[in-house]
Protein backbone atom coordinates (compact mmCIF):
# COMPACT_ATOMS: atom_id res chain seq x y z
CA UNK A 1 0.00 0.00 0.00
CA UNK A 2 1.09 3.61 -0.92
CA UNK A 3 0.43 6.41 1.21
CA UNK A 4 0.71 10.07 -0.18
CA UNK A 5 1.79 12.75 2.83
CA UNK A 6 1.85 15.75 -0.19
CA UNK A 7 -2.13 16.22 0.19
CA UNK A 8 -1.53 18.29 -3.45
CA UNK A 9 -0.05 15.66 -5.41
CA UNK A 10 -2.94 13.30 -3.92
CA UNK A 11 -5.38 15.26 -5.48
CA UNK A 12 -3.82 15.73 -9.36
CA UNK A 13 -3.48 11.93 -9.11
CA UNK A 14 -7.35 11.59 -8.60
CA UNK A 15 -8.14 14.49 -10.96
CA UNK A 16 -6.65 12.68 -13.48
CA UNK A 17 -7.73 9.01 -13.42
CA UNK A 18 -11.30 10.99 -12.93
CA UNK A 19 -10.82 12.81 -16.16
CA UNK A 20 -8.80 9.33 -17.72
CA UNK A 21 -12.58 7.47 -16.73
CA UNK A 22 -14.30 10.28 -18.50
CA UNK A 23 -12.46 10.31 -21.48
CA UNK A 24 -12.65 6.22 -21.38
CA UNK A 25 -16.95 6.56 -21.15
CA UNK A 26 -17.80 9.66 -23.21
CA UNK A 27 -17.64 9.88 -27.11
CA UNK A 28 -16.32 12.66 -28.62
CA UNK A 29 -19.21 13.61 -30.44
CA UNK A 30 -17.72 16.28 -32.62
CA UNK A 31 -15.28 13.91 -34.42
CA UNK A 32 -18.34 11.95 -35.73
CA UNK A 33 -20.82 13.33 -37.95
CA UNK A 34 -23.85 11.77 -36.26
CA UNK A 35 -27.27 12.68 -34.59
CA UNK A 36 -27.25 11.12 -31.68
CA UNK A 37 -24.54 10.89 -28.72
CA UNK A 38 -22.72 7.38 -28.06
CA UNK A 39 -21.09 6.91 -25.33
CA UNK A 40 -18.59 3.77 -25.05
CA UNK A 41 -18.10 1.50 -22.08
CA UNK A 42 -14.47 1.20 -20.81
CA UNK A 43 -14.55 -2.10 -20.85
CA UNK A 44 -14.79 -2.58 -24.41
CA UNK A 45 -17.96 -4.39 -25.16
CA UNK A 46 -21.25 -2.03 -24.37
CA UNK A 47 -21.86 1.68 -26.02
CA UNK A 48 -24.91 3.66 -25.38
CA UNK A 49 -26.96 5.59 -27.82
CA UNK A 50 -28.70 8.80 -26.57
CA UNK A 51 -32.02 10.80 -27.99
CA UNK A 52 -34.15 13.13 -26.33
CA UNK A 53 -36.32 12.63 -24.09
CA UNK A 54 -39.56 13.34 -26.48
CA UNK A 55 -37.52 10.85 -29.16
CA UNK A 56 -36.92 8.36 -26.76
CA UNK A 57 -40.68 8.47 -25.33
CA UNK A 58 -42.08 8.23 -28.92
CA UNK A 59 -39.93 5.42 -29.75
CA UNK A 60 -40.97 3.60 -26.82
CA UNK A 61 -44.60 4.41 -27.06
CA UNK A 62 -45.08 3.87 -31.12
CA UNK A 63 -42.36 1.18 -31.40
CA UNK A 64 -39.69 2.70 -33.06
CA UNK A 65 -37.82 -0.04 -34.12
CA UNK A 66 -40.47 -1.60 -35.50
CA UNK A 67 -40.87 1.04 -37.94
CA UNK A 68 -38.46 1.36 -41.11
CA UNK A 69 -38.73 5.22 -40.79
CA UNK A 70 -37.26 5.47 -37.74
CA UNK A 71 -35.20 2.15 -37.76
CA UNK A 72 -33.07 2.46 -40.74
CA UNK A 73 -31.84 6.54 -39.68
CA UNK A 74 -30.76 5.08 -36.43
CA UNK A 75 -28.32 2.59 -38.06
CA UNK A 76 -27.24 4.50 -40.69
CA UNK A 77 -26.12 6.82 -37.86
CA UNK A 78 -24.72 4.40 -35.81
CA UNK A 79 -22.58 3.28 -38.99
CA UNK A 80 -21.15 6.79 -38.52
CA UNK A 81 -19.59 5.82 -35.35
CA UNK A 82 -18.96 2.34 -35.76
CA UNK A 83 -17.16 0.47 -38.68
CA UNK A 84 -19.02 -2.32 -40.82
CA UNK A 85 -17.72 -4.84 -39.19
CA UNK A 86 -20.99 -6.46 -37.59
CA UNK A 87 -22.73 -9.16 -38.51
CA UNK A 88 -25.76 -8.50 -36.11
CA UNK A 89 -26.83 -5.10 -33.48
CA UNK A 90 -28.60 -5.32 -31.02
CA UNK A 91 -30.45 -2.98 -29.31
CA UNK A 92 -31.59 -2.77 -25.48
CA UNK A 93 -33.78 -0.62 -23.82
CA UNK A 94 -32.98 1.22 -20.68
CA UNK A 95 -35.54 0.23 -19.09
CA UNK A 96 -35.76 -2.49 -15.98
CA UNK A 97 -38.54 -4.63 -17.75
CA UNK A 98 -40.48 -4.48 -21.03
CA UNK A 99 -42.14 -1.00 -21.58
CA UNK A 100 -46.22 -0.87 -21.39
CA UNK A 101 -46.16 0.47 -24.93
CA UNK A 102 -44.33 -2.47 -26.45
CA UNK A 103 -45.72 -6.50 -26.69
CA UNK A 104 -42.37 -8.43 -27.21
CA UNK A 105 -39.54 -9.24 -25.37
CA UNK A 106 -37.49 -9.25 -28.29
CA UNK A 107 -37.81 -9.01 -31.81
CA UNK A 108 -35.42 -9.84 -34.60
CA UNK A 109 -35.38 -8.41 -38.49
CA UNK A 110 -33.39 -9.71 -40.72
CA UNK A 111 -31.27 -7.65 -43.21
CA UNK A 112 -29.55 -9.98 -45.32
CA UNK A 113 -28.92 -13.76 -45.57
CA UNK A 114 -26.53 -15.88 -48.28
CA UNK A 115 -27.51 -18.89 -47.13
CA UNK A 116 -29.50 -21.85 -49.72
CA UNK A 117 -31.11 -25.08 -48.11
CA UNK A 118 -32.31 -23.28 -45.46
CA UNK A 119 -35.86 -22.73 -46.38
CA UNK A 120 -35.42 -19.08 -46.87
CA UNK A 121 -34.75 -16.96 -50.13
CA UNK A 122 -31.35 -15.19 -50.76
CA UNK A 123 -31.55 -11.57 -49.70
CA UNK A 124 -29.93 -8.44 -48.64
CA UNK A 125 -30.74 -5.16 -47.71
CA UNK A 126 -27.45 -4.14 -46.00
CA UNK A 127 -26.31 -0.92 -48.01
CA UNK A 128 -29.90 0.81 -46.74
CA UNK A 129 -28.67 0.16 -43.30
CA UNK A 130 -25.22 1.56 -44.07
CA UNK A 131 -23.63 -1.98 -44.88
CA UNK A 132 -21.54 -2.86 -47.06
CA UNK A 133 -23.09 -6.75 -47.06
CA UNK A 134 -21.68 -7.72 -43.78
CA UNK A 135 -24.95 -7.00 -41.67
CA UNK A 136 -27.27 -9.82 -40.81
CA UNK A 137 -29.57 -8.79 -38.73
CA UNK A 138 -30.68 -6.27 -36.01
CA UNK A 139 -32.28 -7.03 -32.93
CA UNK A 140 -34.45 -5.28 -30.36
CA UNK A 141 -34.53 -6.75 -26.54
CA UNK A 142 -37.17 -4.61 -23.89
CA UNK A 143 -34.94 -4.56 -20.79
CA UNK A 144 -31.96 -3.74 -19.82
CA UNK A 145 -30.77 -7.49 -18.89
CA UNK A 146 -32.69 -9.22 -21.43
CA UNK A 147 -29.56 -10.25 -23.08
CA UNK A 148 -29.18 -12.70 -20.41
CA UNK A 149 -32.76 -12.73 -18.69
CA UNK A 150 -34.81 -12.69 -21.91
CA UNK A 151 -34.94 -14.09 -25.02
CA UNK A 152 -31.96 -13.53 -27.28
CA UNK A 153 -30.84 -17.23 -28.28
CA UNK A 154 -34.54 -17.67 -29.44
CA UNK A 155 -34.83 -14.38 -31.28
CA UNK A 156 -31.38 -15.03 -33.00
CA UNK A 157 -32.00 -18.47 -33.98
CA UNK A 158 -34.92 -16.83 -36.21
CA UNK A 159 -31.87 -15.48 -38.38
CA UNK A 160 -31.92 -18.85 -39.82
CA UNK A 161 -35.35 -20.78 -38.59
CA UNK A 162 -38.08 -21.64 -39.13
CA UNK A 163 -38.23 -20.77 -42.71
CA UNK A 164 -38.26 -24.84 -43.89
CA UNK A 165 -40.84 -26.51 -42.69
CA UNK A 166 -44.87 -26.60 -42.72
CA UNK A 167 -45.50 -26.46 -39.14
CA UNK A 168 -48.78 -25.95 -36.82
CA UNK A 169 -50.18 -25.16 -33.36
CA UNK A 170 -53.55 -24.37 -31.73
CA UNK A 171 -55.25 -21.88 -29.84
CA UNK A 172 -55.95 -23.59 -26.85
CA UNK A 173 -57.04 -27.17 -25.36
CA UNK A 174 -60.08 -28.75 -26.22
CA UNK A 175 -61.61 -31.33 -28.84
CA UNK A 176 -62.94 -30.64 -32.36
CA UNK A 177 -60.11 -27.84 -32.57
CA UNK A 178 -58.33 -26.93 -35.79
CA UNK A 179 -54.84 -26.16 -36.05
CA UNK A 180 -52.92 -23.62 -38.09
CA UNK A 181 -49.67 -22.84 -39.90
CA UNK A 182 -47.48 -21.69 -37.05
CA UNK A 183 -44.90 -19.30 -39.17
CA UNK A 184 -41.50 -19.49 -38.03
CA UNK A 185 -41.79 -21.73 -34.98
CA UNK A 186 -42.05 -25.10 -34.51
CA UNK A 187 -45.46 -25.95 -32.75
CA UNK A 188 -46.14 -29.17 -32.41
CA UNK A 189 -42.89 -30.34 -34.26
CA UNK A 190 -40.25 -32.97 -32.09
CA UNK A 191 -36.54 -32.58 -31.62
CA UNK A 192 -33.40 -33.81 -30.13
CA UNK A 193 -34.90 -31.93 -27.03
CA UNK A 194 -37.44 -28.65 -26.95
CA UNK A 195 -36.35 -25.98 -29.04
CA UNK A 196 -35.28 -22.54 -28.69
CA UNK A 197 -37.94 -22.19 -31.26
CA UNK A 198 -41.00 -24.14 -29.61
CA UNK A 199 -41.31 -28.06 -29.84
CA UNK A 200 -41.56 -30.62 -27.92
CA UNK A 201 -38.49 -33.77 -27.23
CA UNK A 202 -39.05 -36.53 -30.18
CA UNK A 203 -37.84 -38.83 -27.24
CA UNK A 204 -40.90 -38.96 -24.82
CA UNK A 205 -43.14 -39.65 -27.68
CA UNK A 206 -45.64 -42.12 -27.02
CA UNK A 207 -48.44 -43.49 -29.75
CA UNK A 208 -51.19 -44.01 -28.10
CA UNK A 209 -53.28 -45.64 -31.17
CA UNK A 210 -55.87 -43.64 -33.79
CA UNK A 211 -53.85 -40.94 -34.01
CA UNK A 212 -53.53 -39.80 -30.64
CA UNK A 213 -50.04 -39.31 -29.42
CA UNK A 214 -48.47 -38.10 -25.85
CA UNK A 215 -45.48 -36.01 -25.25
CA UNK A 216 -43.90 -34.52 -21.81
CA UNK A 217 -45.57 -31.01 -21.82
CA UNK A 218 -43.50 -27.84 -24.24
CA UNK A 219 -44.06 -24.64 -25.53
CA UNK A 220 -45.06 -24.61 -29.33
CA UNK A 221 -43.37 -21.25 -29.68
CA UNK A 222 -40.48 -21.16 -27.51
CA UNK A 223 -39.37 -23.28 -23.96
CA UNK A 224 -37.55 -21.05 -21.55
CA UNK A 225 -35.71 -18.41 -22.72
CA UNK A 226 -31.88 -18.58 -22.45
CA UNK A 227 -32.86 -21.50 -20.46
CA UNK A 228 -32.09 -24.47 -23.09
CA UNK A 229 -29.75 -24.94 -25.44
CA UNK A 230 -30.34 -25.43 -29.21
CA UNK A 231 -31.47 -28.49 -30.30
CA UNK A 232 -29.89 -30.49 -33.28
CA UNK A 233 -31.85 -29.29 -36.08
CA UNK A 234 -31.61 -25.21 -35.07
CA UNK A 235 -27.81 -26.37 -34.97
CA UNK A 236 -27.85 -27.92 -38.61
CA UNK A 237 -29.81 -24.46 -39.79
CA UNK A 238 -27.36 -22.17 -37.93
CA UNK A 239 -24.88 -24.00 -39.83
CA UNK A 240 -23.37 -25.81 -36.35
CA UNK A 241 -23.94 -29.56 -36.46
CA UNK A 242 -23.79 -31.48 -40.13
CA UNK A 243 -26.80 -33.08 -41.43
CA UNK A 244 -25.66 -36.60 -40.42
CA UNK A 245 -25.86 -35.59 -36.69
CA UNK A 246 -29.53 -34.34 -36.61
CA UNK A 247 -32.16 -37.25 -35.24
CA UNK A 248 -35.04 -38.54 -36.51
CA UNK A 249 -37.74 -36.08 -35.90
CA UNK A 250 -41.91 -35.55 -36.59
CA UNK A 251 -43.98 -32.48 -37.28
CA UNK A 252 -47.63 -33.43 -36.88
CA UNK A 253 -50.59 -30.85 -38.51
CA UNK A 254 -53.96 -30.98 -38.72
CA UNK A 255 -54.24 -31.29 -34.82
CA UNK A 256 -57.79 -31.93 -33.87
CA UNK A 257 -57.55 -32.10 -30.10
CA UNK A 258 -55.30 -31.15 -27.22
CA UNK A 259 -55.49 -32.25 -23.30
CA UNK A 260 -52.94 -30.52 -21.04
CA UNK A 261 -52.30 -32.42 -18.15
CA UNK A 262 -49.61 -31.38 -15.68
CA UNK A 263 -46.61 -32.73 -17.16
CA UNK A 264 -47.52 -34.03 -20.26
CA UNK A 265 -49.85 -33.17 -23.32
CA UNK A 266 -52.29 -35.26 -25.15
CA UNK A 267 -53.60 -34.16 -28.33
CA UNK A 268 -54.61 -36.22 -31.81
CA UNK A 269 -53.50 -35.19 -35.20
CA UNK A 270 -54.15 -36.09 -38.87
CA UNK A 271 -51.18 -35.75 -40.18
CA UNK A 272 -47.85 -36.91 -39.17
CA UNK A 273 -44.72 -36.04 -41.35
CA UNK A 274 -40.94 -37.97 -40.23
CA UNK A 275 -37.77 -36.37 -41.07
CA UNK A 276 -34.47 -37.52 -41.27
CA UNK A 277 -31.49 -36.17 -42.78
CA UNK A 278 -32.37 -38.00 -46.16
CA UNK A 279 -35.83 -36.76 -46.03
CA UNK A 280 -35.12 -33.26 -44.83
CA UNK A 281 -32.60 -32.63 -47.29
CA UNK A 282 -34.92 -33.80 -49.99
CA UNK A 283 -37.41 -31.51 -48.81
CA UNK A 284 -35.56 -28.28 -48.25
CA UNK A 285 -32.30 -28.49 -50.65
CA UNK A 286 -28.77 -29.15 -49.57
CA UNK A 287 -27.02 -26.11 -46.99
CA UNK A 288 -24.70 -24.46 -48.62
CA UNK A 289 -22.82 -23.76 -47.59
CA UNK A 290 -22.47 -27.01 -45.72
CA UNK A 291 -21.35 -27.48 -41.64
CA UNK A 292 -18.14 -27.54 -42.90
CA UNK A 293 -17.32 -24.03 -44.41
CA UNK A 294 -20.51 -22.59 -42.44
CA UNK A 295 -19.62 -19.45 -40.33
CA UNK A 296 -19.83 -19.93 -37.11
CA UNK A 297 -18.09 -17.06 -35.03
CA UNK A 298 -20.01 -14.26 -34.96
CA UNK A 299 -19.41 -9.88 -34.25
CA UNK A 300 -21.75 -8.17 -32.29
CA UNK A 301 -22.46 -4.31 -31.52
CA UNK A 302 -24.67 -4.25 -28.63
CA UNK A 303 -26.23 -0.48 -27.68
CA UNK A 304 -28.43 0.78 -25.00
CA UNK A 305 -31.44 2.83 -26.74
CA UNK A 306 -31.34 5.75 -23.63
CA UNK A 307 -32.57 9.07 -23.19
CA UNK A 308 -30.18 9.89 -19.87
CA UNK A 309 -26.71 9.07 -19.18
CA UNK A 310 -26.31 5.39 -17.82
CA UNK A 311 -25.87 5.16 -14.45
CA UNK A 312 -22.77 3.11 -13.14
CA UNK A 313 -24.82 0.14 -11.89
CA UNK A 314 -26.80 0.42 -15.23
CA UNK A 315 -23.37 0.53 -17.59
CA UNK A 316 -21.91 -2.16 -14.76
CA UNK A 317 -25.70 -4.47 -14.85
CA UNK A 318 -25.86 -4.51 -19.16
CA UNK A 319 -21.86 -5.26 -19.45
CA UNK A 320 -22.38 -7.85 -17.29
CA UNK A 321 -24.88 -9.70 -19.61
CA UNK A 322 -22.47 -8.94 -22.57
CA UNK A 323 -19.78 -10.50 -20.85
CA UNK A 324 -21.91 -13.76 -20.05
CA UNK A 325 -23.39 -14.16 -23.40
CA UNK A 326 -19.98 -14.03 -25.22
CA UNK A 327 -17.69 -16.13 -23.17
CA UNK A 328 -17.05 -18.80 -24.41
CA UNK A 329 -16.87 -21.27 -21.47
CA UNK A 330 -19.35 -22.85 -19.06
CA UNK A 331 -21.07 -19.98 -16.65
CA UNK A 332 -22.04 -22.53 -14.15
CA UNK A 333 -25.35 -21.62 -14.12
CA UNK A 334 -28.49 -23.28 -15.45
CA UNK A 335 -29.01 -20.83 -17.95
CA UNK A 336 -26.70 -21.04 -21.64
CA UNK A 337 -25.07 -18.46 -23.08
CA UNK A 338 -24.34 -18.89 -26.89
CA UNK A 339 -21.40 -21.16 -26.63
CA UNK A 340 -22.74 -23.13 -24.46
CA UNK A 341 -26.04 -23.40 -26.84
CA UNK A 342 -24.25 -24.40 -29.73
CA UNK A 343 -22.30 -27.19 -27.97
CA UNK A 344 -19.10 -24.95 -28.03
CA UNK A 345 -19.13 -24.96 -31.64
CA UNK A 346 -20.52 -21.10 -32.08
CA UNK A 347 -18.97 -17.75 -30.60
CA UNK A 348 -20.18 -14.21 -30.63
CA UNK A 349 -17.95 -11.64 -29.87
CA UNK A 350 -18.93 -8.20 -28.34
CA UNK A 351 -17.06 -5.48 -28.88
CA UNK A 352 -17.68 -1.41 -29.55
Amino acid sequence: MIYLRDNTLFKHIILTLVVFFWMACEDSHSDHNTIYNFDLHPAGRVSSLKMNESEYENYISNDGFSDPAIRIPIIQDIYERFPDKYDFIFFVLNEPSIPADLNYYGKLIGVSNDIEGIGLSKYDYSSEYGSSGKLKAIMQLTGLEYLKYGPALHEIAHQWANFALLTHSVDAQGQNISSFPYGSHWGFTGGSSPGQLGGFDQNTLVENGNSSYTVDAFGPFANGGNGVPYNELELYLMGMLPLSSVSSFDVFTNITSLTINQSTWDFTAETRTTYGPVTLENAIGERVPSFTDSQKDFKLLLIVITDDNLSDDEWSRVDATAEWFSKNGDDGTSLFNFWEATNGVGSITIEN
